[in-house]
């Protein structure tokens, strides 16, 4: 069974990614686009994100800590310790295909208009109060954020500096597991994620998650000194053979 070599990242809720987008649209909180106007997920945040997932997964599975850092790094850590290389989150590779031909050989502000258009069609403007130090809101501060539409995949290539082994598949599924929350005003409910392994081949995302996440199965040997179960299927008895002094009396004739 081939191996995933991406990961997918699901909005399940308006998600914040701030940044600089390519034109600007105005916002107070604008979100990172590319040259084309697309957003994507920076590969320095997912990989942050899911450092912290495979600390929470390695919680309770100590085990797999050094898995972990073998994988991503130890803390804080973006140098070349780290066995995996994960890409920009991105959109799919039609859509990004279809906005660069719509691009090419446009004129500004042509450009600079289907860049902003394209960053709309993928975004929605939020306004909101600003609360201040105190948690009430501030007078006259109302602010605008620009978010990402809930119901967005993107997906960020793997890359590896050595083969990995199962014990490493393993702490990164649980870490896409255990990441939950990415972006900006989390605790506003946004930047709800569900994020998953994606293999080349028809596997759904999930379950090829689940499988690489599960402890590896256990062999039930029995205990030196264990009695055995009587209920347990027995072996077949040997073939009956003559034995004892009934057998060397046919000997003896």
């Amino acid at each position: 069974m081939s191996r995933p070599d991406r990961i997918a990242v699901h909005l399940a809720s308006p998600a914040l990614f701030v940044g600089a987008s390519a034109d600007g649209t105005g916002a107070d909180t604008d979100v990172v686009t590319d040259d084309h106007g697309l957003p994507y997920l920076p590969r320095h945040r997912l990989s942050a994100r899911l450092r912290a997932g495979a600390a929470s997964a390695s919680a309770v599975a100590p085990h797999l800590f050094r898995a972990a850092d073998d994988l991503l790094g130890r803390d804080g850590s973006h140098g070349p310790d780290r066995m995996l290389r994960v890409g920009h989150a991105v959109l799919g590779v039609e859509v990004r295909a279809a906005v660069a031909r719509a691009l090419a050989g446009r004129a500004e502000p042509v450009r600079t208009t289907l860049r902003r258009a394209v960053t709309d069609a993928f975004t929605a403007l939020e306004s909101g109060v600003e609360i201040g130090s105190g948690g009430a809101p501030e007078p006259g501060r109302l602010r605008t954020h620009r978010v990402l539409l809930p119901g967005l995949t993107l997906t960020a290539a793997l890359t590896w500096a050595a083969p990995p082994e199962e014990e490493h598949w393993r702490i990164l599924a649980r870490a896409c597991l255990a990441t939950t929350q990415i972006g900006s005003k989390g605790s506003r409910g946004r930047g709800r994620v569900d994020v998953r392994l994606v293999g080349p081949g028809p596997e759904d995302p999930h379950a090829t998650t689940l499988r690489l996440a599960a402890p590896p199965a256990r062999v039930n040997t029995p205990h030196p000194g264990t009695v055995p179960d009587p209920s347990a299927p027995q072996a077949p008895p040997a073939p009956w053979t003559r034995t004892g002094s009934a057998a060397r009396g046919r000997e003896a004739r």
